[in-house]
């Protein structure tokens, strides 16, 4: 059983890494959360601002209706969503202090598992109880296992899900990186303080 009672200052940060390290499950659904925030706010300014830009985050209507994903709307909200699931892995990596890209990764897995769990409640129970369909966030795994669906939104579906596990790394390396400055600084003022 490890000894998680925070004892006085410790200069040797593997010995901290290894107490407080490893997967964090509070940071990554944080990432996730921040990620999910970042979404909105930006299909929101897509939405006020593109004008004739097409963005097309789902093949599914609000409705549950298919409709034609087009390339351009396929683009857009590739690099919304590769954007927004780079803060949500920074976010992770940030809370986690340690191991920021293993954390980012379990952001991308809880999102891709909540969308997993809405598109099953909208199967089996009613696409009403389906909220990230109703409220326009991501609902991949709804528009690629219905009847009519087309190649567009399975190519959707799959870059859309690449697009979070990339942005996801990727801001769990920058998160890192800041958090690595910190622990250097830490250290090199514990060093002088010895000399």
């Amino acid at each position: 059983m490890t000894n998680r009672r925070v004892r006085g200052t410790e200069t040797d940060l593997r010995t901290v890494k290894d107490r407080f390290g490893g997967i964090d499950t509070p940071a990554s659904l944080g990432g996730m959360f921040a990620m999910i925030g970042t979404l909105i706010f930006l299909g929101a300014l897509i939405a006020a601002g593109a004008g004739g830009l097409r963005y097309q985050l789902n093949a599914m209507d609000f409705e549950g209706n298919m409709q034609e994903l087009e390339v351009v709307g396929i683009v857009v909200a590739s690099i919304v969503v590769l954007v927004a699931s780079f803060v949500g892995g920074w976010v992770a990596a940030r809370i986690a202090r340690f191991n920021g890209v293993e954390n980012g990764v379990g952001m991308a897995i809880w999102l891709i598992a909540l969308v997993a769990i809405f598109a099953a409640l909208g199967a089996f129970v009613g696409q009403q109880y389906n909220a990230f369909q109703r409220v326009g966030l991501p609902d991949w795994f709804t528009q690629i296992t219905t009847e009519d669906v087309t190649a567009n939104a399975i190519v959707g579906a799959i870059v859309g899900i690449v697009m979070v596990f990339l942005g996801a790394v990727l801001g769990g390396v920058v998160g890192d990186g800041y958090n690595r400055k910190v622990d250097a600084a830490m250290t090199d003022r514990s060093s002088m303080r010895d000399t």
